[in-house]
């Protein structure tokens, strides 16, 4: 029997475990629901584990918007070696004597890796060039030159000091390589560092404490639990609401009139992005309101949730 519902659309909060790629999740999540309308707003690395924000049905095409969210992860590193993949999964490259170094110093070293900042990209992961994905190209043996990026860093917090261990509370913007940091520091202080493990803790304003695992997901035979409402991936987006008569309209993809919010939900626009939804509080389409009161009439949805 299919578990396909054709108003299966939301998000779904999933504490990852170790050793599954987050296209693992995916697709046990299509198998599931039975539906390949199933997407993330960002990769976690195989042995990481923790929160991925899974959207469903009509939640994919807001990943565009959601993919640039600010995580925080808890992070371990270890010092004394460094690796060719950054992390605990690579060949060692290099390793010495990490010898003793206090915490005072290693406090005064973070200083340098809080806000911008640049990183080394890893050869080992996901980042393309000219349509070739890095960790291909790595894996082959070729010599190549991943460049930098720029990222910002805006928590970095000691949370256990064991040196050569260090357990780090980061927050950061989107597409920060936790591993370079590891790498980065490691071959500041002078005796190499990894990525020993990693677990993310928040994505955006989602939180792992809200997550459900991947197992207790699959066993469930009440799935719709799990699956939040739409308008929650963009908690900060302005809401309107249309009127039941005018929902056709805007799901066809009709310009927008006034007429069709309900009385006092239209604030006029400023050119922000807004959720049209229809009185159920349910989401119709996204749409950009860059407009006077004397254009709106000619402007239409930017992206229908159909």
């Amino acid at each position: 029997r299919s578990l396909a519902m054709p108003d299966r659309n939301g998000i779904m909060l999933v504490d990852k475990p170790a050793g599954m790629t987050s296209h693992d999740v995916v697709c046990d999540l299509r198998r599931k629901l039975d539906t390949r309308r199933i997407g993330h707003t960002g990769i976690l690395d195989p042995n990481a584990t923790g929160l991925l924000v899974m959207l469903l049905g009509r939640g994919t095409l807001l990943s565009s918007l959601l993919i640039g969210m600010t995580k925080r992860y808890a992070a371990r590193f270890e010092f004394g070696m460094a690796t060719d993949t950054y992390d605990a999964d690579g060949q060692v490259v290099t390793q010495s004597d990490p010898g003793d170094f206090s915490r005072d110093k290693f406090e005064a070293l973070l200083n340098d890796y809080r806000g911008e900042i640049e990183q080394n990209i890893p050869p080992f992961s996901a980042a393309k060039r000219n349509g070739k994905t890095f960790h291909k190209l790595a894996r082959k043996g070729k010599s190549f030159n991943p460049g930098i990026k720029v990222v910002e860093v805006t928590g970095l917090k000691v949370i256990d000091y064991a040196w050569p261990e260090v357990a780090l509370d980061i927050s950061c913007s989107s597409g920060t390589y936790i591993r370079s940091l590891a790498h980065q520091m490691g071959a500041v202080i002078g005796c190499g560092g990894y990525l020993k493990a990693l677990r993310r803790l928040e994505v955006g304003a989602f939180r792992l404490s809200e997550a459900s695992t991947l197992e207790e997901i699959i066993k469930s035979s009440s799935i719709e639990q799990y699956i939040r409402p739409l308008k929650e991936a963009l908690p900060n987006c302005p809401m309107l609401r249309i009127k039941e008569e005018y929902l056709g309209a805007v799901i066809g993809g009709r310009p927008l009139a006034k007429k069709y919010f309900t009385e006092g939900d239209y604030g006029g626009g400023g050119g922000e992005l807004s959720l049209l939804l229809d009185e159920d509080e349910k989401v119709l389409a996204l749409a950009q309101l860059n407009m006077n009161w004397r254009s709106l009439e000619k402007l239409g949805p930017t992206q229908i949730m159909g």
